[in-house]
């Protein structure tokens, strides 16, 4: 139905325009604090639209604005409709003069009759008249039966290639005859903003989510979803102040999974990904809320907690991946950890760190599933 030059930003905005985010009917008295009761002039009209395009408020919230402009301006009630981009379908988000909740959304595959879906085709303004069998073909239409018929006005965004997107359409129904070509073009001005609106705010809403991937990419490990080395850090050294501060113990425990190598070369590389998933997956689930897990190596993970427990907490998150059924023919999963105690075992990160490797190392040597303390601990 529209260009799909911007998909990626409309997922990401949808959600902006839910049924929880509707617009509700804007009264008229609110309607005529920004936009005069002389709504043919067009210098008035354009003044509103401008102190909507530059003020503050969320979209619907917006939109709400813009239907009650195009409701003075056209002389009768307004509905925004925005586009959900996975659905095509149009969904209306504000309205002004009408129940926004008794407008149903339009999907693309309805009744090509109607005019909001007519002009959305066609990108050109649309105007239905109603009929002699009653037959509205438009919501306003259906809604009011006052009504003598209803202009449907694409929000049209034009790029720089000179190609043109719907974001959305703008719909006001009218009591009198047919508007003129000077109120569509005055309704085609309003709509024409409105749809720079729209587009700002889905731009904003893709940078927002691009801005927090990045940040999760940062921070997080591509395969597991934990933590990543650099955060590891980060929380290692806040943990460790705020232990000096008060006085009480931080455990570092390095957990190592067995056999990771061997399963990998036996069974393929993605079947040794699976493992560490499900292993970091019951890490995760098994400790407590106040601890931080991380990827630390290729088969290794950190768990990085408050208090002297580390011991405790090892032996249930061993149990737990013990019970893991991964690898058919493989027998168990087991993890072989070292433990290291701030501020027995070192006094800084790099010292918890290189103690509770050591005390890993010790511990395979004893076999796998071997749990062991650092001589401090």
């Amino acid at each position: 139905m529209r260009g799909r030059t911007a998909a990626g930003m409309m997922r990401a905005w949808r959600g902006s325009w839910s049924d929880a985010n509707r617009h509700e009917s804007l009264p008229r008295a609110h309607v005529e604090s920004f936009v005069p009761a002389d709504s043919g002039n067009p210098r008035q009209v354009f003044l509103a639209c401008a102190r909507v395009l530059a003020g503050p408020g969320d979209l619907a919230g917006r939109m709400g604005e813009f239907a009650g402009v195009a409701a003075t301006a056209g002389g009768g009630p307004a509905v925004v409709y925005l586009f959900d981009d996975d659905t095509d379908v149009l969904v209306p988000v504000a309205a002004s003069g009408v129940d926004v909740s008794a407008i149903s959304p339009l999907a693309p595959g309805g009744d090509p009759a109607d005019g909001s879906l007519a002009a959305a085709q066609s990108r050109s303004t649309c105007v239905v008249v109603r009929g002699k069998d009653g037959d509205p073909r438009s919501a306003l239409l259906a809604a009011d039966r006052s009504l003598t018929c209803s202009v449907h006005l694409p929000l049209v965004l034009h790029d720089s290639a000179g190609d043109a997107d719907v974001e959305g359409i703008l719909a006001i129904g009218l009591a009198g005859g047919q508007p003129g070509p000077r109120r569509i073009e005055l309704l085609e001005g309003i709509a024409s903003v409105a749809a720079a609106v729209a587009h700002r705010a889905r731009l904003e809403s893709a940078l927002t989510e691009r801005s927090d991937w990045l940040d999760r990419l940062a921070h997080t490990d591509a395969l597991t979803g934990l933590a990543n080395r650099r955060t590891l850090d980060r929380v290692l050294e806040l943990e460790l102040v705020r232990s000096a501060r008060q006085g009480t113990a931080v455990c570092v425990a390095i957990f190592q999974v067995d056999r990771h190598g061997s399963i990998s070369e036996a069974h393929g590389a993605h079947v040794g990904d699976d493992v560490l998933r499900r292993v970091a997956s019951t890490l995760s689930e098994t400790v407590r809320l106040v601890d931080t897990v991380a990827r630390y190596g290729r088969d290794q993970f950190v768990v990085v907690g408050p208090g002297a427990a580390g011991v405790v907490m090892a032996q249930r998150v061993a149990g737990a991946v013990r019970r893991l059924e991964v690898v058919p023919g493989e027998g168990p999963v087991t993890v072989s950890v070292g433990i290291a105690r701030f501020p027995e075992d070192g006094g800084s990160a790099t010292e918890l760190l290189t103690a509770a490797e050591a005390a890993l190392q010790d511990a395979r040597r004893k076999g796998a599933g071997t749990i062991l303390a650092a001589s401090g601990a």
